[in-house]
């Protein structure tokens, strides 16, 4: 049986790609929402929780694993890092499923910042709006640092993330509620509207749509911090 963490759009096109091929696969997604995009094409046992350690060495021994694919996000490191104990300690395989980064010319023109710190930090020197696209499951340490009426988040449209926004402190108005990835119009529109003086994105690849994140900021000289990616 093979177990593929699936809270990506890799993750689930690889779940489907194997279920197609006629191999026993069980999908896991951190949350509802990604179950219902899953769901979408693929049509096998799914699995909607975070799984910590014990969890998933259970989950391994109760389902026959023998195989884990982890097609998590590139900034998904304690789940990766849960990933590759859980099967160290059951003795099956692990493969990782590393999404595509962005070409090096897409990246010129921002400001590298190796930690969520440090780009709250480097975000907070700017007077006026700084707008978020990293999503809301750390966005604590965001409030921490910069006054949350000062933040223009972009969230995924499910209701735990709104309610994390509204407990932060984040104003209503200030809260956008689109599934991505966006196009450089869309981004361009966004930014203009909500008067960013800084935007705060990832490095989620083409995927994701870095590229077009950074050329719209560009295209309205908006400075661009960029959380690289954690190291292996």
């Amino acid at each position: 049986m093979i177990l593929v963490l699936a809270g990506t759009s890799e993750g689930r096109k690889a779940a489907a790609a194997l279920e197609k091929e006629g191999l026993p696969v069980i999908a896991s997604t951190a949350t509802d929402y990604g179950r219902e995009l899953l769901r979408l094409d693929f049509k096998g046992e799914i699995i909607s929780r975070r799984l910590d350690l014990e969890a998933m060495q259970k989950l391994i021994i109760e389902k026959g694993i023998t195989r884990l694919l982890d097609a998590t996000h590139p900034y998904a490191t304690v789940a990766t890092a849960t990933a590759v104990e859980a099967c160290r300690l059951s003795g099956i395989s692990y493969e990782r499923l590393e999404r595509a980064a962005s070409e090096p010319e897409a990246l010129t023109g921002v400001i590298e910042a190796g930690s969520i710190e440090e780009a709250a930090t480097t975000a907070a020197s700017y007077s006026g709006s700084i707008f978020l696209t990293t999503g809301s499951s750390r966005l604590e340490h965001y409030t921490a640092i910069i006054d949350p009426s000062r933040l223009v988040v972009r969230i995924l449209p499910v209701a735990a993330s709104l309610e994390k926004c509204l407990s932060l402190k984040i104003p209503p108005a200030n809260i956008i509620a689109m599934q991505g990835p966006f196009d450089e119009e869309t981004n361009r529109a966004l930014f203009k509207r909500y008067k960013a003086a800084a935007v705060i994105t990832k490095e989620s690849g083409p995927t994701g749509g870095t590229a077009e994140k950074i050329k719209a900021a560009h295209s309205l000289n908006i400075p661009v911090i960029l959380l690289t990616r954690p190291k292996p």
